[in-house]
């Protein structure tokens, strides 16, 4: 009777961190830099880290599902330092001096192409030669991220529209205390947080939920969004141009009692370092569907062959995918977030 009971735990715990799924290990054969709540997820995704250990990696003392996710989190830009799983001992290893194998027949984590890693290149081609694919280093591998990114993330999106969202709506409001979005810094404290919650401890039911409750959200906010309005009469406060000329660049800040209009970001953020203040709602146009974005959550382009009506300028998207794009086509020079805009950038614009 005990050798049977046993044998049903051991058969549950492999079924919820995906038997038969290649990049999956049993959580204590795993190693988490981060032990506090939410640990186990990836930061980015929310996905069970254990169940996708073998393409796990790490950077700045974030762990992440896979190379798809570490690329998303660091905006695209090659990090100076990462870590990654050693397929086949299961260490982790400096990601530089670690040897790729991309493309093999070994399914790939947030991506329809695998890219698997291992400390010694011996163990790479033992690899290539049972599965096939190519060698590459690690610059080489985050390169083939960035050219899968778009369409593994419409992949992604695909899956989640076409029934991932549906079953964690229904997990959510069947078997889940009700939580709300806001109250969480990413999608792991959020998941974390439902196991706690929710009366299903199913990985797969879990994730589910927390994509539903992440994602729907910032749906419905971007169904809802709108253009920003510009009276006829409303001037830039920094250079006096009467903004609703150019629609097509206006900034804005909502200052308790009045909104303050700019003809762009640059003149937005001039007037926001001169004051020396923290407003909390700030907005911009998007550049690619000119609809009212938040600032702060907005990604800039800046140094492209497109001008705004004050020269240069630091240009906006919804999404790093949309800036990558521009910066693609318009010979963009950098990408950055809202934190990342410094006095001194802006005046050299």
């Amino acid at each position: 009777m005990f050798s049977k009971l046993c044998f049903a735990l051991s058969l549950s715990v492999s079924l919820a961190f995906g038997a038969g799924m290649f990049q999956s290990v049993e959580p204590d054969k795993a190693t988490l830099v981060n032990t506090k709540q939410g640990g186990e997820y990836c930061m980015n995704c929310g996905m069970n880290l254990p169940k996708f250990y073998k393409t796990n990696h790490i950077h700045k003392d974030t762990q992440y599902c896979s190379l798809h996710c570490l690329y998303e989190a660091t905006r695209g830009n090659l990090p100076s330092e990462a870590k990654v799983v050693d397929t086949k001992n299961l260490n982790f290893a400096d990601a530089y001096k670690a040897t790729y194998v991309i493309g093999s027949s070994m399914k790939g984590t947030m991506s329809q192409n695998s890219k698997y890693a291992f400390s010694s290149i011996e163990d790479a081609k033992e690899f290539q030669a049972q599965n096939g694919g190519s060698i590459a280093n690690f610059e080489e591998a985050f390169e083939v991220a960035k050219k899968d990114f778009l369409s593994d993330k419409k992949m992604i999106k695909a899956k989640r529209e076409g029934g991932v969202y549906e079953k964690g709506k229904t997990v959510y409001e069947t078997k889940c205390q009700k939580v709300n979005a806001k109250e969480f810094k990413n999608i792991a404290s959020l998941k974390a947080n439902l196991k706690e919650v929710c009366s299903t401890k199913n990985d797969a039911e879990l994730q589910a939920a927390a994509l539903y409750i992440w994602d729907t959200p910032k749906a419905k906010e971007q169904k809802t969004i709108s253009k920003i309005m510009v009276p006829k009469d409303a001037k830039c406060p920094v250079c006096g141009m009467f903004v609703a000329k150019n629609p097509s660049w206006v900034a804005m800040i909502n200052d308790g009692d009045k909104e303050l209009y700019f003809d762009g970001v640059k003149d937005m953020m001039k007037f926001i370092f001169k004051e020396n203040k923290k407003f909390n709602q700030i907005f911009v146009t998007n550049y690619y569907k000119l609809q009212k974005i938040d600032a702060k959550t907005a990604i800039y382009v800046i140094g492209s062959d497109v001008y705004g009506p004050m020269g240069s300028e630091l240009i906006p998207f919804s999404t790093i995918e949309e800036a990558r794009t521009f910066a693609k086509d318009h010979d963009g020079k950098t990408i950055l977030s809202f934190d990342e805009i410094t006095k001194s950038l802006v005046e050299k614009l």
